[in-house]
């Protein structure tokens, strides 16, 4: 199996980084949308990477300032069923439009999936069979 494909996340649809400087991607967060998943890997020696199930979206929206629309960035925010990072944003990436349609249209398909997808079926199925003691 190809490094862009696995099992459990699927195929690779778009990969980028945190725009910073001047709109250059010159950071260690680098973000991966998969089919099922999307992947937040960040650092330079020690690194972090967070998954994100895509069936967890409840709502997403995008911001659009001044200065990162200059050089063509923007931000995605995720708001999510997950317990470790209920926000999840995608900070300054490049064509933030094209990567929103991309996860609109994967939000989309699992809810198509599951039409009884709300906001109580996905916090229940958060919490069962967790305890933190």
């Amino acid at each position: 199996m190809s490094n862009r494909e696995s099992t459990t996340r699927g195929a690779l649809i778009w990969s980028g980084r945190t725009c910073t400087i001047l709109g250059l991607p010159i950071s260690f967060t680098k973000y991966f949308v998969y089919e099922k998943r999307l992947v937040t890997r960040r650092g330079f020696l020690n690194v972090v990477e967070d998954e994100l199930d895509f069936y967890k979206v409840l709502d997403k929206s995008i911001t659009l300032p001044f200065w990162q629309r200059i050089f063509g960035c923007g931000s995605i925010l995720l708001n999510v069923a997950d317990v470790d990072t209920p926000i999840k944003e995608l900070k300054s990436i490049k064509a933030p439009r094209e990567v929103y349609s991309h996860i609109d249209n994967i939000v989309t398909k699992f809810a198509m999936n599951n039409p009884l997808r709300t906001a109580a079926n996905i916090l229940g199925s958060v919490d069962q069979g967790e305890s933190f003691n």
